[in-house]
């Protein structure tokens, strides 16, 4: 049987798999839980409430904005077609290797329309069959550490297009170009 991650060790082992990335990507690691920070912005991962020994847990990335109303914006949606069949297909090899009870409990999930539903443990990856579809809120289900490694490798590659810089950190790199570029023009006119 399969040690299930509790939130506390889910925050210190991603934080151990996701600092080295989110640091060459210039986002500094905050005290904590799994957060990271660059400018005016924080990185974080947040577990669903609804987790258990059973079930297992689920997990989703969160962008804030610390200045202005923006509030917090999932990632997870910025997941292009290519990125939503490889994710659909990670979460349904995860879910087949969930430890199962005999005989197979229901257990009451979110469904496609927001309502509760009570599934088989073993259909958990049908109750909500078009989180991968298109721009939805998803949520990155796992049990134990195997799988949050699993997702790490999914996210790594993509964390440079799902956390692109603000407009603000855009337009300090443009403003830094600038001399540069004035500098070339100089010797093109000669």
């Amino acid at each position: 049987m399969r040690d299930y991650v509790k939130s506390k060790d889910f925050h210190r082992h991603m934080r151990s798999l996701l600092t080295p990335r989110l640091q060459e990507l210039g986002w500094k690691s905050q005290a904590g839980k799994c957060s990271f920070a660059r400018g005016e912005r924080v990185c974080w991962l947040q577990v669903s409430q609804s987790s258990n020994s059973l079930i297992g847990a689920k997990f989703t990335i969160n962008l804030t904005e610390t200045s202005g109303p923006a509030g917090n914006t999932r990632i997870l949606p910025r997941l292009n077609e290519a990125d939503r069949a490889i994710g659909k297909a990670l979460e349904e090899h995860i879910i087949a290797r969930l430890p199962r009870p005999d005989p197979d409990p229901e257990i009451e999930v979110v469904g496609d329309n927001g309502q509760p539903v009570l599934v088989k443990l073993g259909d958990i990856a049908r109750a909500n069959p078009r989180q991968w579809d298109g721009p939805c809120d998803v949520w990155l289900p796992y049990f134990g550490k195997n799988d949050l490694d699993d997702w790490t490798a999914f996210l790594l590659p993509r964390l440079d297009r799902l956390l692109p810089p603000s407009s603000p950190e855009m337009i300090d790199t443009q403003l830094w170009v600038q001399p540069f570029r004035r500098l070339a023009g100089l010797f093109r006119s000669s």
